[in-house]
């Protein structure tokens, strides 16, 4: 796997809010504390090292020793577990929900991530020690999002009752999926290796966080990576002072609220990408999650089988903390609090909410880390890149919508130039004579050559597209030759990384070889990379 071409963080693939806050733009500085450049990190890890306890440490290994207890355990890991306890170590994170099998792509480019940084972090700075986590959004109860993955343009979907957390949901019904997976891939030994991957991690586990741990593990322990589920009453515990607060104050909604304020006059068109609520938690009972409200003086599910006065909710809180589930924005206020982390590496949707989050880690006094942008990779085989070069094809154009992709290329291509953007300036020049003449004659003139311009500069505009149109026609084996690659590389006019199986690029090669492969490439990349295998 070698890399083709980066395309850094300018690519249309990133937001323009993404984009402002990479080139570290002056409007955003006040949102965050910083990217996370080796410049940044040393600070960083002082500071957190310092407010980070012993006995949360001791808390923090004590739980993820016991969630690996039914795995047989990576050295490389045990030794980062052990570290957690020493006061000079510091996590790097990143989180994603459990896609079975670990559904699109970009799954892995997160993962690779965070225990790159780890790396580079560790190499510029002896003096702490880094490890890379990464947080399984076990709670998280969109199980519609998590359970399916493509082969190709086959979904492989698992059918199964889902209400509550998903980590929680039951494996057993994964079997029936192995099933239709078995002849799909028992013809090779790519495929039986894909079998008996998908068999020792989800049918030999009682559930989702379980099997997705163990999963993870046999793909990027041997990196030091360390699994976390913050479903655990341990944790749990350690979060206390903030459920109170975000009970008795509600402060999660008035500083985002304040902050989407503040960024809707730093940034022109600004959309907040989530909206607070009054209450950010949810109550976990009997594998359901059941969304909080506060009304008046009272607090209860919103489908009110359970209600407390606030001097109740503190209690049940206080001695049942395991019962009670943050949503997206309190969720990293979670992390940041259990973890003794100095940064966290997300994709774009994830990072615009993090920006909406300063204030509110402020409020509860919990330190704010570090962000980074996780790598946008897509994956091109060596005919594809061939294609390409023997068309004089941009790799750049290829993420283009595709009509602009189209009309970019029938430009390029065209015997005839279908630009008439030199007429229409000579077309504004003499309207512009006109103009000055209208003036110094008739003012009231004025309206109607404002009127015939417009008209004229229209019409030709629409003789460009029906030219644009006739040559596309003429042209249209050259243009289906390129629309094949990129239908190819986007599938349904997606991003490759967010629908595309990783087994898909292996079959010439083996699981452990392709983690190690995308790896290296990974490295030492930024932003949009384009790479080969």
């Amino acid at each position: 796997m070698k890399s083709v071409v980066s395309l850094g963080f300018q690519s249309s693939v990133f937001s323009p809010l993404m984009q402002r806050l990479l080139q570290s733009d002056k409007a955003l500085l006040p949102f965050h504390n910083g990217l996370a450049t080796v410049s940044n990190v040393q600070k960083a890890a002082q500071n957190r090292a310092a407010t980070y306890s012993n006995e949360s440490r001791k808390v923090l290994a004590d739980a993820i020793q016991n969630q690996y207890s039914h795995l047989d355990q990576k050295e490389e890991v045990a030794a980062n577990v052990q570290l957690l306890k020493n006061p000079n170590t510091v996590t790097v994170t990143t989180g994603h929900q459990l896609n079975i099998f670990t559904g699109p792509l970009f799954f892995w480019y997160k993962i690779l991530d965070v225990i790159n940084t780890a790396e580079r972090m560790q190499q510029a700075d002896s003096s702490h020690h880094y490890i890379p986590v990464f947080w399984m959004a076990s709670e998280d109860h969109d199980f519609e999002e998590i359970n399916h993955f493509f082969l190709g343009e086959q979904k492989v979907r698992w059918e199964t009752e889902s209400g509550g957390p998903v980590g929680r949901i039951p494996t057993k019904t994964l079997a029936e999926l192995y099933g239709q997976l078995e002849p799909y891939w028992n013809n090779t030994p790519l495929g039986k290796e894909l079998l008996a991957l998908f068999a020792a991690c989800y049918l030999k586990e009682d559930n989702l966080a379980n099997a997705t741990r163990k999963l993870v593990h046999q793909l990027f322990g041997k990196y030091g990576l360390i699994i976390v589920d913050g479903d655990d009453p341990k944790l749990k515990k350690r979060f206390v002072p903030t459920l109170l607060c975000e009970v008795r104050e509600q402060l999660t909604a008035s500083s985002v609220l304040s902050t989407d304020k503040s960024l809707a006059n730093a940034i022109p068109g600004y959309k907040p990408q989530v909206t607070p609520r009054e209450i950010n938690l949810f109550y976990l009972l009997n594998d359901k999650r059941l969304r909080m409200v506060k009304k008046e003086n009272e607090y209860a599910t919103i489908e009110r089988t359970h209600a407390w006065s606030l001097k109740a909710l503190e209690t049940e809180i206080q001695l049942n903390p395991e019962r009670f589930s943050p949503n997206a924005l309190m969720r990293p206020l979670y992390q940041e609090c259990v973890l003794p982390n100095i940064a966290y590496i997300g994709g774009g949707g994830e990072l615009a909410y993090w920006l909406q989050l300063k204030e509110a880690f402020e409020a509860f006094n919990i330190p704010y880390p570090l962000l980074q942008h996780r790598s946008s990779v897509l994956l091109m085989s060596e005919k594809q890149v061939k294609k390409c070069t023997n068309l004089n094809l941009r790799f750049q154009d290829l993420f283009l919508p595709k009509a602009s992709f189209i009309n970019k290329r029938v430009r390029q291509i065209s015997d005839i130039d279908i630009d008439f953007s030199a007429q229409k300036s000579i077309l504004v020049n003499h309207f512009e004579a006109l103009k000055e003449l209208a003036k110094q004659t008739d003012a009231s003139f004025l309206g109607a050559v404002n009127a015939q311009e417009k008209k004229q500069i229209k019409g030709l505009e629409n003789l460009e597209k029906r030219l644009l149109k006739a040559q596309r026609i003429k042209l249209k084996d050259e243009i289906i030759r390129v629309t094949d690659i990129q239908n190819a590389l986007f599938p349904n006019g997606k991003l490759q990384e967010r629908s595309a199986h990783f087994s898909t690029f292996t079959s010439d090669t083996t699981i452990e070889t392709f983690t190690s492969a995308l790896k290296k490439a990974l490295s030492d990349a930024e932003g949009l990379q384009i790479l080969q295998y």
